[in-house]
């Protein structure tokens, strides 16, 4: 995979933005996934304590298990990142062309939210008034979680993330639990499937209204498996 490097005053940029957040925030897009950058993003957020969100694209680059793992974001996301969307005052999305369903049309974010765009493409890193940081997700990631050194999110923002992402689990154990009606939900049909599907399953989804039942309700058990 060719991988074109950041240009190093992008990464400056980008090191003293992300420095002045509060409340820090990384979407995941397909790009990551794309770019086999699933390991270093996760390392990265676990390392500064930032939140992880993911796009439909996005989705399975983390397991729903891991730390930093916050939910899907969007139209069709959890209650649990679009809460943390709203509170975010710096964004790094990362492989991410930032479409209206993840960023609910643009309703999502508070409007003094700053954002940092990793993308390959230039035209998708430039959207919504972002930083562009040009180059490889895999690359650039790496760079960047160099030239961060010390530096780590609020210990209190990370634990509301984890706190909010309980509560997305416990809303989907209800909808998901057995009903004694004749015809059973999507989210229940997603749950069975979900619980009866091994590690090394996956879930191929296509059009219609299917996409936003399994994004939300899919637990991905490992990566790449969505």
């Amino acid at each position: 995979i060719p991988r074109p490097r950041p240009d190093k005053e992008a990464i400056k940029d980008a090191v003293a933005v992300l420095k002045t957040a509060k409340k820090p925030l990384i979407i995941s897009g397909g790009g990551v996934r794309y770019s086999l950058a699933e390991n270093e993003v996760a390392a990265f957020a676990q390392k500064r304590g930032i939140p992880v969100v993911e796009t439909i694209a996005g989705k399975g680059g983390l397991t729903h298990e891991h730390p930093v793992h916050a939910g899907p974001i969007g139209i069709i996301g959890s209650t649990s990142a679009n809460a943390l969307a709203q509170e975010a005052d710096v964004i790094v999305a990362i492989g991410t062309r930032l479409m209206d369903f993840t960023t609910g049309s643009w309703t999502l974010f508070n409007h003094e939210a700053k954002f940092i765009s990793i993308n390959a493409a230039r035209w998708d890193a430039t959207k919504h008034r972002a930083l562009a940081v040009v180059g490889d997700a895999k690359a650039t990631v790496e760079e960047l979680a160099d030239a961060l050194k010390g530096w780590k999110a609020d210990a209190a923002w990370t634990s509301k993330a984890k706190s909010l992402m309980a509560e997305w689990n416990t809303a989907l154990d209800g909808y998901q639990k057995p009903t004694n009606a004749p015809v059973p939900t999507y989210a229940q049909v997603v749950g069975v499937v979900n619980a009866k599907a091994g590690p090394r399953d996956y879930l191929v989804t296509a059009a219609g209204g299917l996409p936003g039942e399994t994004m939300k309700n899919w637990r991905c058990k490992t990566t790449n498996s969505y």
